[in-house]
């Protein structure tokens, strides 16, 4: 039986950006929020890819760069939805700036998404793959387990969202993050 191994990359990329704080009125300075894109992966029988595969990996590691920067992008400027790259402390008051509410509300139901379909997947698994023979009642408890995970994580994340929303409520002034998007503009003229 052959070894195989694992070869990963992943890209970033460093955006400049700053605001003005709506609690303190200071401007932040100028702040990087990376940005990354997901893991590329590939398995070889070498501990060492050949430059051909390297190549590959580098191009599906750039392409998933590519992806997050160009969503990343269409999400702040077309949907005004700043992903949590994009740090709202202040780093002279240290409060949160009303903007970064979006980037919650926009990621508000993934990890409870994630635990309902891990709980289908674990409650059916146990149901038709496990000799016991109260099997049924094994796959009813696993998945209710995870509906509770994903309950608990939503409550979770609606707690943060108004807190959040709570913190940022009494600004006199709502301001945008100005984002140095020519940093990318390499990366979001690519197709």
């Amino acid at each position: 039986m052959g070894t195989y191994f694992r070869h990963r990359k992943k890209e970033s990329v460093d955006v400049p950006y700053s605001f003005r704080c709506e609690q303190c009125m200071k401007d932040s300075g100028t702040l990087k929020a990376t940005i990354s894109g997901m893991e590329a992966e590939m398995n070889s029988n070498f501990k060492t890819l050949n430059d051909k595969n390297q190549k590959k990996l580098d191009e599906i590691a750039h392409t998933y760069l590519v992806r997050e920067v160009k969503e990343v992008y269409r999400n702040a400027t077309e949907k005004q939805i700043y992903a949590k790259a994009f740090k709202d402390e202040c780093p002279h008051c240290h409060k949160p700036q009303s903007w970064a509410v979006s980037g919650i509300k926009d990621d508000m139901f993934g990890t409870p998404a994630v635990c309902l379909i891990l709980g289908v997947i674990l409650g059916a698994g146990c149901y038709f793959f496990s000799g016991v023979e109260n099997n049924l009642t094994i796959a009813i408890v696993v998945a209710g387990i995870c509906c509770v995970l994903a309950a608990g994580s939503l409550v979770l994340n609606i707690i943060k969202m108004q807190n959040k929303k709570k913190q940022t409520a009494n600004v006199t002034q709502k301001n945008v993050p100005d984002i140095e998007w020519d940093a990318v503009e390499h990366i979001l003229g690519e197709n």
